[in-house]
C-alpha cells in the first residue's frame, strides 16, 4: 500500500505508543503496517478491523496526515447518517448479510463494518446498537420460513378469507360463526433448550435429554375467544384426527358452527377423514405455517414448559403435557394474545 512520508517511522511508533485511546493506536499501527510493505488483507486480520477501513485510515493519512487520523467533529465523529442514508442501512439490514460479508447473520460488529465500508461512518459498537434501536431493530429469534413456500399463494389466501367465511356464514344461518386454527406438536424426550438468565461472559448449562419417547399434543384455538380443545396421543394418523374432530364437535356450543383452518398433511385430506356437520375445514396454503397462529402457541409450551427438563418415561411426558395445557392453554386471556391472528376477519351471523 502506497504511504506518502508525512511521518518517519520512527516518529509513527512513538505517537503509536503514547496513545492511551485504543481506537486511535490501532490507527498508527495501521500506517505503521503499510509502511512496512504489509497489504490491506495482511493488516486486516492484524488489527481486526474490515479491510475497506484499513485503506480508508490510510487514504485519510495520505491526505491530511497526522491529523487525518484523529476523530472528526471534536471526538473524530464521521458525520451523521442522512436521512436517506438511514434508509439505506435499513435497506441494507433486511435483505441480509451478502457474500463479501462472510457471515450467515448481521451481529452488531458487522453492521459497524456495513457502517465503516459502505458509508465511511465511524462508531463505536455500542453506539451502532443505540442506532439500531432508534431505526427499530431488535435482536430476534426468526422464525422457520420454508424454501418452498409461496408468498403470492399466502397473500392470496389473506385476501379470499374473509369470502370463505361469509361463504360459511351464509351457508349455516343462525349459527354464530368461530375460527379456530389446528395443529400437532410432537413433544418428548428429544429435549429443547431456552434461553436462562447468567451473570454476563458466562456459559450456562442446562440439561438437553436425547432420548426417543414422544407424545403428539394435538390443538385447536379460536384466536377470538381465546378457548382451546386439545387431544394426547402416542401416534398420529387420520383415526387419531377423528377422534379429535369428534371430541371437538361434541364441545361446541350448540348455537356456533366451527371453522377450522389447518394444514394439508395427509392425515387431514385422506379418504377416512370425518369431517362433523357443525365443522367447516379451510386448508391453508403448502408450506405456510407462518398463517397458523396455533405454531406460536407450541414455541410458547417449550419456551415455558417444555425445555431444560428430563422426562423418564410417555407417562412423565403426557404429565407434562397436560401441565402445561391447564397452566397456559386454558387461561383465555392468554390464548387471545399467544395466537393472535390479524389476517382473519370473524364473520358473525
Amino acid at each position: 500500500m502506497f504511504v506518502k512520508d508525512h511521518r518517519t517511522l520512527d516518529e509513527l511508533k512513538k505517537l503509536e505508543r503514547k496513545q492511551t485511546d485504543a481506537a486511535l493506536a490501532k490507527r498508527f499501527r495501521i500506517i505503521i503496517l503499510a509502511i512496512q510493505g504489509w497489504g490491506a488483507n495482511d493488516i486486516e486480520m492484524a488489527v481486526g478491523l474490515a479491510r475497506r477501513t484499513v485503506q480508508l485510515w490510510v487514504e485519510r493519512y495520505n491526505e491530511k496526515g497526522v491529523d487525518g487520523l484523529m476523530d472528526r467533529e471534536g471526538r473524530g465523529r464521521s458525520p451523521a447518517l442522512t436521512p436517506e442514508q438511514e434508509q439505506q442501512v435499513c435497506e441494507r439490514i433486511d435483505a441480509g448479510p451478502l457474500p463479501e460479508d462472510k457471515v450467515c447473520t448481521l451481529r452488531g460488529a458487522d453492521i459497524k463494518n456495513i457502517l465503516e465500508n459502505e458509508f465511511e461512518v465511524c462508531r463505536s459498537l455500542s453506539t451502532v446498537y443505540d442506532l439500531l434501536h432508534r431505526l427499530g431493530y431488535s435482536c430476534l429469534q426468526p422464525r422457520p420460513k420454508h424454501y418452498r413456500s409461496d408468498p403470492e399463494l399466502q397473500e392470496k389466501f389473506k385476501r379470499e378469507l374473509p369470502g370463505e367465511l361469509s361463504k360459511v356464514a351464509k351457508a349455516h344461518r343462525g349459527k354464530r360463526i368461530r375460527v379456530y386454527f389446528q395443529d400437532e406438536a410432537r413433544f418428548g424426550q428429544q429435549g429443547s433448550v431456552t434461553r436462562v438468565w447468567a451473570p454476563k461472559g458466562s456459559r450456562p448449562r442446562v440439561v438437553r435429554q436425547t432420548e426417543y419417547e414422544y407424545v403428539w399434543v394435538i390443538g385447536a384455538v379460536c384466536p377470538q375467544t381465546g378457548r382451546a380443545e386439545g387431544l394426547l396421543s402416542p401416534r398420529l394418523n387420520v383415526d387419531v384426527i377423528n377422534t379429535f374432530l369428534s371430541e371437538f364437535s361434541e364441545r361446541l356450543p350448540e348455537d356456533e358452527h366451527a371453522v377450522m383452518i389447518w394444514d394439508g398433511a395427509g392425515f387431514h385430506t385422506g379418504k377416512k377423514l370425518v369431517v362433523p356437520a357443525n365443522v367447516t375445514l379451510i386448508v391453508l396454503p403448502p408450506y405456510s405455517p407462518e398463517l397458523n397462529p396455533i405454531e406460536n402457541l407450541w414455541h410458547y409450551l417449550k419456551s415455558h414448559y417444555w425445555s431444560n427438563r428430563t422426562y423418564a418415561n410417555y407417562e412423565a411426558l403426557e404429565q407434562a403435557a397436560m401441565l402445561a395445557w391447564r397452566e397456559a392453554v386454558l387461561d383465555e386471556d392468554l390464548m387471545k394474545t399467544v395466537c393472535a391472528a390479524d389476517h382473519v376477519i370473524q364473520t358473525r351471523n
